[in-house]
């Protein structure tokens, strides 16, 4: 079936316009009006409907007046008989007809058969139909299953010798997962959270390709995937203007429902079901919600063009943390973690671009970030997009927070986006072409009084503000990260704690970590809100695909990694001792007779150099290639490792087989508002009610078949 088109569709499917640039609007786009007592109030839907034809009302009252000839003539009497029994039989036909304009659509989704009825049927009372509207409203849903990916890829290739047939999921064998390879990611439009805030509502327009895979060119054939517009092959989306018009719209669709919704954890989203009312009280706590740090225009336009580059070719996105014991998580979860609660939040909104996102925390307790930088990016990711230092406790030298950056700039595949805040400011990179700017943080939440009346609160904003004289409640709920969600199918040997480690002063807990990652994943949208308006207008004004100069990254990042060797501020004889009291380095060397201790320095030359390292020390990205023992020569018996036969850590396969359950403390209940599977509208299965083939359709986790069936290193 054919796609609404969007003037075809029913009012309440419209979605909010980008809520920073305009004014306060409804979801349909009109302009919100105030009444006479001050609240902002929706236009009003009642006139919908009131020119709709009316064929059965209009024969009848035909029939009627000729009804009215009838006595006049016999002849005519039997000639409106016959007449009379024809046009019932017509509209007997028209009802059958219109009673056959109930389109069905039967989509196998994760395993689940829906129909959907998209009721054709007018009625005559506009009134009736307005205020129903939303029950009737028209749901559409694609099936999934030319689009799904047929294999599973893993992050690295490298391959540890003598790990040949390490245990799925082991270290050694790494972590399958299906990639992102299209738009058409699993959704759920018949949920609660669809329904209420709308889903992703994309079907190619061409019904040439409904349910099949588009062609593309081989990005992987140049470097950084900066293939040519006439390596598009005929058929390529990027250069269909139906199919960007329709893509493009419903991401920005996507892009502002999200933000949406994280304003609504704090209870100030306005869904697009027209629930809520737009008061005074409620516009004013929206605008205090959030203010988004604007970057400036040249950073807007380096991210517009990695947006855009990275949309069109189906690129990664990376959002890498690096920083010390409170930025990982400690007294919270590393899953609690502020970069993964933006990471939450921007997944979803990514998977239906196209784009694989991931968020990562490389921070390390007790330490800073110099130890990390001198192996460059070979420690955090050679790909990273946005960069994040946090290590203000253990690093006060700028210098060192400079280096940070600069390895971020000159050692990785990239020239990711430098976030300033915390102590960090990378301002001075802004010279040399790079992006930067910062995330900015939430302002309004609803005040917590009592323990009642937290309940009534949005959940996410509960105890994280308390007046004055209950502040002591907000304290007692300020650690409820736990260690263990229990599970029908693990019971672990040893007993779990009850409260996530590391609760200090010093550490933030739980809900700190939730308002500081909404804030990192709105700065995140804002951007990617605005690249999306700027290619919409780039492909009005020249067509699609839309020129080189404004995706094409690889000169991009080649210019800005050549002049940083220009920027001042990194090497400090007072930052570059080698070691401190604390954790000392002395080395003697009988070679050459140098010695390394407390009073040697590091050589300046590394500032502007792309360093390179490896670790047994963690967290690190891709282990096993990140490995120092990735990088030593066999012993005389061909062992790379010789512990290897002693089943170390790394060969040994997981206790239980992923998903993790949803942590409660972290996960808000239905109907409370979830941003992220608002973002995804997808249906997340559990593993326990869900059939080997519902699994493998899913993609949120390996079935018994695919672990069986998992590729070996050779393969």
């Amino acid at each position: 079936m054919d796609p609404p088109t969007s003037s075809g569709r029913d009012d309440l499917e419209m979605e909010m316009q980008p809520i920073v640039p305009r004014g306060p609007i409804d979801p349909d786009g009109r302009k919100i009006t105030r009444s006479n007592d001050g609240n902002m109030k929706m236009p009003s839907r009642s006139n919908r409907g009131r020119n709709l034809p009316r064929p059965m009302a209009t024969a009848v009252a035909h029939g009627q007046s000729i009804m009215a000839m009838v006595d006049s003539d016999a002849k005519k009497k039997k000639m409106l008989l016959v007449f009379l029994c024809i046009l019932m039989a017509a509209l007997v036909g028209m009802v059958a007809v219109k009673g056959d304009a109930v389109d069905i659509e039967k989509v196998v989704e994760e395993g689940e058969i829906e129909v959907a009825h998209h009721d054709d049927t007018a009625t005559g009372d506009a009134e009736s139909k307005s205020s129903s509207s939303s029950s009737s409203a028209a749901v559409h849903t694609v099936d999934l299953d030319g689009y799904l990916p047929k294999s599973m890829v893993n992050a690295s290739d490298y391959v540890l010798p003598g790990t040949e047939n390490a245990p799925p999921l082991s270290a050694a064998k790494g972590r399958p997962y299906y990639p992102i390879i299209n738009h058409f990611q699993n959704r759920n439009p018949t949920g609660s959270y669809a329904k209420k805030w709308g889903y992703f509502d994309l079907e190619d327009p061409d019904p040439k390709w409904k349910g099949k895979m588009r062609p593309q060119p081989d990005f992987g054939a140049v470097p950084n995937r900066d293939v040519k517009l006439t390596d598009f092959p005929d058929g390529a989306w990027q250069k269909d203007k139906e199919y960007m018009t329709r893509f493009l719209e419903e991401a920005k669709k996507l892009v502002n429902r999200t933000i949406e919704a994280v304003y609504g954890e704090w209870g100030v989203g306005i869904p697009q079901d027209g629930s809520v009312e737009l008061t005074d009280e409620f516009m004013v706590n929206r605008e205090a919600f959030y203010k988004w740090p604007k970057p400036s225009d040249q950073s807007l336009d380096g991210m517009t063009r990695r947006f855009i580059h990275h949309i069109m070719t189906g690129d990664s996105f990376k959002l890498v943390l690096g920083g010390h014991s409170a930025a990982a998580g400690h007294g919270a979860g590393f899953n609690a973690s502020y970069v993964h609660q933006a990471g939450l939040v921007l997944e979803p909104v990514f998977a239906h671009l196209g784009v694989e996102f991931r968020s990562y925390n490389f921070a390390q307790g007790g330490m800073g970030t110099f130890q990390q930088a001198l192996a460059g990016m070979d420690l955090r990711g050679k790909d990273a997009d946005m960069l994040i230092w946090d290590s203000s406790m253990t690093e006060k030298s700028p210098p060192l927070t400079n280096f940070f950056f600069r390895q971020g700039l000159l050692a990785g595949n990239r020239a990711p986006f430098l976030y300033s805040g915390g102590g960090a400011n990378p301002a001075a990179f802004e010279a040399i072409g790079a992006s930067v700017g910062g995330y900015g943080e939430l302002g309004y939440s609803p005040i917590t009084t009592s323990e009642e009346q937290a309940k009534t609160l949005p959940w996410a904003a509960r105890y994280n503000k308390c007046e004055s004289g209950a502040s002591a409640l907000c304290t007692a709920q300020e650690y409820d990260g736990k260690c263990w969600v229990e599970r029908e199918d693990f019971t672990p040997e040893a007993k779990q704690q009850e409260l996530v480690g590391g609760q200090a002063k010093w550490h933030p807990g739980p809900k700190k970590h939730r308002t500081r990652g909404r804030a990192l994943a709105l700065s995140v949208l804002f951007m990617l809100q605005h690249a999306l308006d700027k290619w919409e207008e780039l492909g009005t004004e020249s067509g699609y695909p839309v020129a080189e100069q404004y995706w094409h990254v690889t000169d991009f990042y080649n210019s800005i990694k050549e002049k940083v060797p220009t920027v001042e501020g990194c090497y400090s004889d007072d930052a570059w001792k080698i070691g401190q009291s604390r954790r000392g380095l002395r080395e003697n060397n009988q070679i050459y007779g140098r010695r390394l201790d407390l009073e040697g320095f590091w050589p300046s030359r590394l500032c502007n150099i792309p360093m390179h390292g490896r670790s047994l020390w963690g967290p690190r990205v891709n282990p096993m290639e990140s490995s120092l023992l990735s990088i030593l020569k066999p012993n005389a018996y061909g062992d790379v490792d010789p512990n290897i036969h002693d089943n170390p850590d790394y060969m040994k396969g997981p206790d239980y087989f992923p998903p993790d359950r949803a942590a409660p403390w972290s996960t808000p209940p239905e109907p409370e508002v979830n941003p992220w599977e608002i973002a995804g509208s997808r249906r997340l299965q559990d593993k326990a009610h869900a059939s080997n083939g519902e699994q493998a359709n899913s993609g949120n986790f390996l079935s018994d078949t695919e672990k069986g069936a998992l590729p070996s290193a050779e393969e």
